[in-house]
């Protein structure tokens, strides 16, 4: 296969798909793995910083299939084959050996490596990563130029908005120079919070300027006709959604979501058979339950343990010393049709 050919099949997987965009501690392999199942084409893993992740030991656990990278007792990042074909792998890094050194690490497990070039943090902006890509052209281009160079996976972008859409214009063009696969823009600047409405309209321009690179859309898609509304509206050739999949990954099933409670169970179970930390799995459940003021919510909020979670939920077969523990008042809380 040609260079040519190469990039346009690498080009391929991004176009006409709905995406779970990377999001911090949610997108977490169970939620991954629910995304899928409900139909989700590809699925971003939340960012993985290049020094945290290089010098991981790669562990896979028989029982259950996780493939995990470790380092100093602590797990960095988690990835199951059932995901293999369909996951990319989200990185955070400010210079191009040390992006490299990560992305080898992991490209043998993921289909392809996204460079975050958008995160707001003041984590991030401090150490000359995300959306501080954006202002030093040169770095994030040589960081992407590595990546393409070097690896077997696709390497993607995701990045924001300029205030100034001829600024914005001139940086996407410099990266669709380096060889991506595709581009994700999420439609805010740097100082805009996820409260203001995403400026679809800025996506027209770029996906002119760029085409035929796939361009992904980010940003207000909180529901499955979204989809076809924001390709009309902007052009993008794939969406993908952040705090929608959050609050309930069945969005990505075309046949209608299911209720957030189906969808609250749904992740207990995956993330039970995944063996997902306690406290990972307890913060998404308590971001995705509908209702706050529940004794569902509120026996979800004061679990110490995976017993209790699943008590709370009635999955008393995941964890059979939950059956003695279920409360009554939670479980039609969290059931309220029992």
């Amino acid at each position: 296969m040609g260079a040519d050919s190469g990039q346009r099949a690498a080009q391929e997987r991004y176009r006409n798909g709905f995406f779970l965009a990377p999001m911090v501690r949610i997108g977490t392999l169970p939620m991954r793995l629910l995304s899928l199942q409900y139909g989700a084409d590809l699925v971003w893993t939340s960012e993985v910083v290049d020094k945290c992740i290089i010098g991981c030991d790669r562990v896979v656990d028989s029982s259950t299939g996780v493939i995990a990278f470790v380092k100093d007792a602590k797990t960095l990042f988690t990835t199951h084959a059932d995901e293999r074909q369909r996951v990319i792998f989200q990185l955070g890094s400010a210079t191009p050996a040390m992006a490299l050194q990560a992305a080898k690490l992991v490209e043998a497990d993921v289909s392809g490596v996204d460079l975050n070039c958008g995160c707001p943090k003041k984590f991030s902006i401090q150490g000359g990563m995300g959306a501080a890509l954006m202002e030093d052209p040169d770095r994030l281009c040589a960081i992407l130029e590595a990546l393409v160079a070097n690896l077997r996976v696709p390497v993607t972008c995701k990045i924001r908005v300029f205030d100034d859409e001829e600024q914005t214009l001139a940086l996407v063009r410099r990266i669709a120079a380096t060889g991506i696969a595709a581009l994700t823009v999420h439609c805010r600047t740097r100082s805009m919070r996820p409260r203001e409405k995403a400026m679809w309209g800025r996506l027209n321009g770029i996906v002119r300027e760029l085409a035929p690179l796939p361009v992904i859309l980010n940003g207000d898609v909180f529901e499955y006709a979204d989809v076809q509304r924001a390709k009309e509206a902007t052009g993008a050739t794939s969406v993908m959604t952040a705090r929608a999949a959050a609050a309930n990954p069945s969005i990505f099933r075309a046949e209608g979501a299911l209720t957030v409670i189906e969808a609250v169970v749904a992740y207990m179970r995956a993330a039970v058979r995944v063996g997902n930390p306690f406290q990972n799995t307890k913060y998404t459940l308590m971001q995705m339950h509908p209702d706050t003021r529940s004794p569902g919510f509120r026996a979800i909020q004061g679990a110490k343990s995976l017993e209790a979670m699943c008590a709370a939920l009635e999955c008393t077969d995941l964890h059979p010393a939950a059956s003695a523990a279920v409360n009554p008042a939670a479980s039609a809380a969290v059931n309220p049709a029992a």
